[in-house]
Order: structure tokens, then C-alpha cells, then sequence
């Protein structure tokens, strides 16, 4: 059992949800004999503040979504610091789905007492610094998730990433991005990249079928194809991915290992970038993966 653990939490989430999900397992912890310090997030950055303050402690529960996860990634200190968790509360929950976590509080407490603290890659975008766990993209993704956080005014749901996504497609102007990979050049222009190191996307769909933590490499999804019917191919190809195990091979997208990958905007527009399923700021960025550099609890 971890003799000491944080629980970081927007008390807000889902309406009260998170909040109530992170007191349930902190109170089963604290039966079991555990140390458990409940910090309340008031604005945003505050999640990152609060896990750079965990000294002492044997992880750091994000209670959330990934961009909840996101930021107390980027808050944790680094060397020989605690171990990364998750409480699910979110909306995709990517993380969650890769580490098979439960909602139900007694084994979220059990996975956060006793799991197993296993060395995570992170990736790293060199020229902003931030980290991540998961992916980060160029693309119509990119765009959906600027317009759609813009735009928004409460909790996120899943059928709001889709209403917007439908939304952009039919005046979505692809962008022209260069791509380089491992220090080699391999196009000038792309329509779409993504940078993964997990299979799930998000929901049902599977972009990067080989793409998995302790690989060592990222995967790379570069699509060409510039039309609305290629995102749509695309996207179809994704969700049989999910129902029957297919890899998405389209003919206008192609997929590369690599451990740095550095994409610019081609043509001087401004293109928008997402990291772990929320904005990212613009291109270019440098991102590189990091073998093993931080913890992540699990079953």
C-alpha cells in the first residue's frame, strides 16, 4: 500500500461528479491506511501548481479527462518524483481505456494504493516544453478542437466533439504541413499528422493501430488526401478499427515509427495544434518521445 498519496480534483467537473468520485476513493484509501491529501483545483493552471507541491508523495491522482491528466503531467516534478494516476471522470478518457481503469471507487482506491507504478515514454514538444502522455496533432482534429473549446461554455460531452466535427468538415480548408521525421524529410505536404503512442483515439475510433506505450518510437499518421471524402474515409476506416480489428490503410495515409517529429506550417498559415485532446498552440513544434521518463500507475 503507497503510505501517501494526492488526490487533485476540479471540484466543477461533470457537476459535481468528480468531486464526489475523488472524495469516494479517497475515503476507501484512508480506511486501508493510506495518507491521502485532497486538493480542490479553483482555475485553470491550478492542477499543474498543485502537482508541482508533491513532495513526499508516492503518486498524484488526477481526478478528470486527459487534458486533466495533461496538466498534472506537466506540474509533476521529473526526477525521482511520484508515480502519475488517473480517476476517470472526463469525457474520451483515453488514458483510462489504455490502462483498463475502472469507475468504481473501491478499485480505483486498490489501483491507486497497490497498482503498478510502470515507466511511461512522454512525449516532449521541445519548443513550448510541454508533455504529454498520449498524442498531439496538425490537422482537421487540430481545428475541431480550437473552434470547439472557443466556442464552449460548460462540461464537455462526446456528441459535441461530433456535432462540431460535422460541423467543420464541409468548409474545412486543409492546411499544408512539413513533415520531418527522425531529421528526414518525408512530405511538404500533408493535410493531417498525428503523433501517438496509444491505439485509441478517442470513443471507437482507431488511428494509429500500432501504436502502444513502451514502444519506443511514436507512431506517425501522415494523410495527404485533401478532400472532405478523404477525412471521411479516413474516419470510417477508424471506426471498422474499433468493430472488427481492421488496421485503417487508406491510400492517402501512411504511417511511420519515429522518436522526433517536427512539423511546420508549409504554405505560412497558421495551422492549430492539439496535445492530448485539447489546444496546443500553432505550428511548428519539435516533439520528441522520452523512453520511460515518467510513471504511471495501473492494475
Amino acid at each position: 500500500m503507497r503510505d501517501r498519496v494526492k488526490i487533485i480534483v476540479n471540484p466543477v467537473s461533470g457537476k459535481g461528479k468528480a468531486l464526489r468520485l475523488a472524495e469516494a476513493v479517497a475515503g476507501v484509501l484512508k480506511g486501508r491506511g493510506c495518507s491521502v491529501d485532497l486538493q480542490q483545483t479553483r482555475k485553470s493552471g491550478d492542477a499543474k501548481l498543485l502537482a508541482a507541491d508533491a513532495s513526499g508523495f508516492a503518486a498524484v491522482a488526477a481526478t478528470g479527462g486527459d487534458g486533466t491528466v495533461n496538466e498534472v503531467l506537466n506540474g509533476l516534478p521529473l526526477e525521482a518524483g511520484p508515480a502519475l494516476a488517473m480517476i476517470p471522470s472526463g469525457t474520451a478518457n483515453v488514458l483510462a481505456k489504455e490502462l483498463k481503469l475502472s469507475r468504481d471507487p473501491d478499485q480505483l482506491a486498490l489501483v491507486l494504493g497497490e497498482g503498478t507504478a510502470a515507466p511511461w515514454d512522454l512525449g516532449v514538444e521541445r519548443v513550448g516544453g510541454r508533455r504529454f502522455l498520449l498524442f498531439a496533432s496538425a490537422g482537421f482534429d487540430a481545428h475541431v478542437v480550437h473552434i470547439f473549446h472557443a466556442a464552449r461554455t460548460g462540461p464537455i460531452r462526446m456528441w459535441q466533439y461530433l456535432w462540431w466535427g460535422l460541423k467543420s468538415i464541409l468548409a474545412y480548408d486543409a492546411p499544408r504541413i512539413a513533415v520531418e521525421l527522425d531529421g528526414n524529410p518525408v512530405a511538404g505536404d500533408a493535410a493531417w499528422v498525428l503523433v501517438s503512442q496509444v491505439s485509441c483515439y478517442g470513443g471507437p475510433l482507431v488511428l494509429t493501430p500500432g501504436a502502444k506505450p513502451g514502444r519506443g518510437t511514436f507512431e506517425v499518421m501522415i494523410q495527404r488526401g485533401r478532400g472532405r471524402w478523404n477525412l471521411v474515409r479516413l474516419f470510417w476506416s477508424a471506426l471498422l478499427g474499433w468493430l472488427i480489428g481492421w488496421k485503417p490503410r487508406p491510400g492517402d495515409v501512411t504511417f511511420h515509427a519515429a522518436k522526433r517529429v517536427k512539423l511546420g506550417s508549409a504554405d505560412g498559415r497558421e495551422v492549430p495544434v492539439q496535445v492530448d485532446g485539447d489546444p496546443g498552440g500553432r505550428l511548428p513544434v519539435d516533439l520528441e518521445l522520452v523512453p520511460g521518463a515518467i510513471k504511471v500507475v495501473g492494475p
